[in-house]
């Protein structure tokens, strides 16, 4: 499960919430429901967007190993 951030322009909430790649929220009524969260005065229709965010997470060993740069064997340039 992936965590999204959705926002509401009607009432200006942010909620984030946990769900499949394959599921897409649209509206306050279903957000509301799968944030387990009141729904107040919003009509359960309004629509919500979803915001494109960053989460950072602790990498691993296989990620880091990834990113890591080789060992210069010599005979190379030596500013990489």
């Amino acid at each position: 499960m992936i965590t999204y951030d959705y926002y509401c322009d009607d009432n200006g909430e942010t909620l984030s919430v946990s769900h499949s790649s394959k599921e897409t929220l649209t509206n306050w009524g279903q957000l509301c429901s799968v944030a387990n969260h009141h729904m107040g005065n919003t009509p359960p229709f309004t629509p919500v967007r979803r915001l494109i965010s960053c989460q950072e997470s602790e990498p691993d060993e296989s990620t880091l190993s990834m990113f890591s740069k080789p060992k210069s064997s010599g005979g190379g340039c030596s500013c990489c």
